[in-house]
């Protein structure tokens, strides 16, 4: 399917979800919020803005519909705020676009020796046979004269279609593994760089000091959390895992060397959380797993959060029932549950009704290098979808000229 004919296939598909957005941004306060979102892109990350208008010429979608798909977070936020003056807050809950959400489950563990990450990768029904899976291979290119370069990359991501890389899971030549989960702030920080372009940036960054500058530095419009870790096939230094929780911090100035709202836990096994806790007191520690979903765990403090998320509640509340996280398969298990019929934690397209759909389960094995996508219930059917071999690509980093 070409890229023009998958886009348009999606918008149809969720005709419902995009067709208030549309009109939205045809609005004066449509206009303005996307031009403010535009000019920061410009700024701070020229190159992606590049490949967004690259991916409007190549597909001849509408380039106000392509923003909207990539701005799709802020501009459904928006827009649900400005309608809170006039709709009852109770129908506004009923909006099945706002039940969609992510699972994650973390394990790092020496009793079962088990070292992976697993994620649903949940989203609105009409891209379950839109989105798709891409390999890329970018060389770097001047821009402003010469004085400032684009990264280097090469990376696979699970994209969605319209969008640039970096909404779902992925992982790069740098080691750097991840999966994302929304999270969902009462509000938008307007003039600043969307969720979109942060996550498409971490494709390319090459370790946690790199990670951590780019979350601290850029300040975001939206929420959301990263689940991942460093890894290479050659070296097992970094055998931790990282969970960061993300906010606009509409406060911040020029001055702040930190513009957003972040929490970041490392996820140790027994080993390291005796070195960890001694020194680091002040650090955020899950010991062996840790499970996320789509609601702040650590930031509702300091975050106003959208009300209700009864979805993202009710999977948390199940994944308590299930106990301690100890090998892949619990994890499968847990992530393949169906015992809430309401809000289950897999979720089948045309059998759910709130057009939600569980597009993919992917498991990140660290021993075995490979990425495992399960299109079907990994709970009832043990076999994959795809199996996809990382080495070869996290070696890359080997050969990088310093």
């Amino acid at each position: 399917m070409k890229s023009r004919e998958r886009i348009q296939k999606r918008i149809i598909n969720d005709q419902i979800h995009f067709e208030s957005l549309f009109n939205f941004v045809q609005t004066e306060e449509g206009h303005k919020l996307h031009q403010g979102f535009i000019n920061a892109i410009r700024t701070m990350f020229p190159w992606y803005w590049d490949e967004i208008c690259g991916l409007a010429d190549g597909s001849e979608i509408l380039f106000e519909h392509l923003l909207v798909l990539n701005f799709a977070n802020e501009t459904r936020t928006a827009l649900r705020l400005l309608q809170e003056k006039t709709i009852d807050l109770t129908q506004q809950e009923k909006n099945p676009s706002e039940t969609k959400g992510c699972s994650t489950v973390l394990i790092n563990r020496t009793d079962t020796n088990t070292f992976a990450l697993l994620h649903n990768e949940d989203n609105t029904a009409g891209l379950y046979d839109t989105a798709f899976l891409v390999e890329a291979d970018i060389k770097s290119s001047p821009y402003d004269g010469g004085t400032r370069h684009s990264p280097n990359e090469r990376f696979l991501a699970y994209c969605y279609a319209g969008v640039i890389p970096g909404t779902a899971f992925g992982t790069n030549m740098h080691g750097f593994v991840f999966a994302l989960n929304a999270l969902l702030p009462n509000y938008i920080g307007e003039n600043r760089i969307p969720r979109q372009i942060i996550n498409r940036a971490l494709l390319s960054v090459a370790n946690e000091n790199e990670l951590d500058k780019l979350l601290h530095g850029t300040p975001i419009a939206f929420g959301f959390c990263i689940n991942g870790t460093f890894f290479h096939a050659d070296n097992n230094q970094q055998r931790y895992l990282l969970n960061y929780e993300l906010g606009p911090n509409l406060n911040s100035n020029d001055n702040m060397t930190t513009k957003n709202f972040i929490s970041k836990c490392l996820v140790l096994n027994s080993e390291q959380y005796e070195q960890y806790k001694e020194n680091n007191n002040d650090i955020c520690i899950a010991l062996n797993y840790l499970l996320h979903y789509n609601h702040y765990d650590r930031l509702q403090g300091l975050i106003v959060e959208r009300p209700g998320l009864l979805s993202s509640r009710n999977r948390a509340r199940r994944g308590l029932e299930f106990g301690e996280i100890r090998t892949e398969k619990d994890a499968l298990t847990l992530l393949g549950d169906r015992a809430n019929k309401q809000f289950p934690i897999f979720m089948i397209p045309d059998i759910d009704t709130n057009n939600t759909a569980t597009l993919c389960t992917i498991h990140f094995n660290f021993h075995t290098y490979q990425l495992i996508i399960y299109r079907n219930n990994p709970k009832d059917n043990s076999e994959p979808h795809l199996v996809y071999n990382l080495a070869d690509l996290w070696k890359q980093n080997d050969n990088i000229v310093k």
